[in-house]
């Protein structure tokens, strides 16, 4: 049988677990520029997107379906970048003990 490669429940926990004390024991202020990264990140995915849906009006007038489209696949690019330069995004407020 092949394996699908997820992990099963317990070393799942145990592997976030581990993630979460190797942020908590990062500086604030790479914590700070990590956040800050992704969120540029994200800003250029958006902006990416809104570019490709603005910037081609002769399409978009015949089809407008294609706008959407182009700014459906382009937005993600921004997620997937953040991911693969190990940026983060601050989703919340963190409770430090």
């Amino acid at each position: 049988m092949a394996s699908s490669g997820a992990l099963p429940p317990p070393k799942a926990a145990a592997d976030v677990l581990e993630t979460g004390k190797h942020h908590l024991a990062e500086s604030l202020q790479l914590t700070f520029l990590k956040n800050v990264y992704g969120g540029l990140l994200l800003s250029a995915g958006g902006l990416l997107s809104l570019t490709l849906a603005t910037g081609t009006p002769s399409a978009t007038e015949s089809n407008p379906g294609i706008a959407r489209l182009l700014q459906g696949a382009a937005f993600p690019i921004g997620l997937i970048l953040v991911y693969l330069v190990g940026a983060e995004l601050c989703t919340g407020y963190p409770m430090y003990a």
